[in-house]
């Protein structure tokens, strides 16, 4: 069924259309009639207001949000950009839940309360990075399909990749 028979047939306000309903002068392409009541109906658009939630102003001398130091840290392969109380998930490493870790390959350190940033070529040197392993887990599955047309070959296979969830709690140079 084309569309401009179905448009015609709601503005005609039919609630239903039928497949194999025989067409009519009324429908017919190229007819005036056609045109006319192909003209699709507006829509009733439902507004649904949302929670407005009042938030106080800003005191004076004080910030929206306060700057954090960060670093970035070469981590399972990876750089990261960690801050204090952050948590981030990585390759498997080898610590037990509830341990503390030192990252000590730290690229760069940004002190916000100096304005400071220190730079390292290639690891900053005496900037360490602790955090405390959470748990570890499995990520989110990723399939593997393979195919070779022509050949009938197909194989379909899963992966998760083994991580460790840390929570960094301090950044010292």
């Amino acid at each position: 069924m084309t569309g401009t028979k179905t448009i015609a047939r709601q503005a005609q306000g039919l609630a239903a259309t039928f497949r194999r309903s025989p067409p009519t002068k009324a429908f017919q392409r190229g007819t005036k009639l056609a045109r006319v009541s192909a003209r699709v109906p507006e829509r009733c658009v439902r507004s649904y207001s949302a929670a407005q939630v009042e938030v106080p102003p800003l005191e004076e001398g004080s910030v929206a949000y306060e700057k954090q130091d960060y670093a970035v840290v070469e981590l399972g392969g990876s750089q990261v950009i960690v801050e204090v109380g952050g948590v981030y998930d990585t390759n498997r490493l080898d610590a037990e839940p509830g341990s503390t870790i030192k990252l000590n390959r730290v690229l760069l350190v940004k002190n916000q309360g100096d304005n400071d940033l220190r730079l390292g070529k290639p690891y900053v040197e005496n900037a360490t990075v602790e955090a405390e392993v959470v748990q570890h887990k499995k990520a989110k599955k990723v399939v593997v399909f393979k195919m070779q047309p022509k050949k009938h070959t197909r194989s379909k296979v899963g992966h998760r990749q083994h991580q460790t969830t840390i929570k960094v709690t301090k950044i010292s140079v």
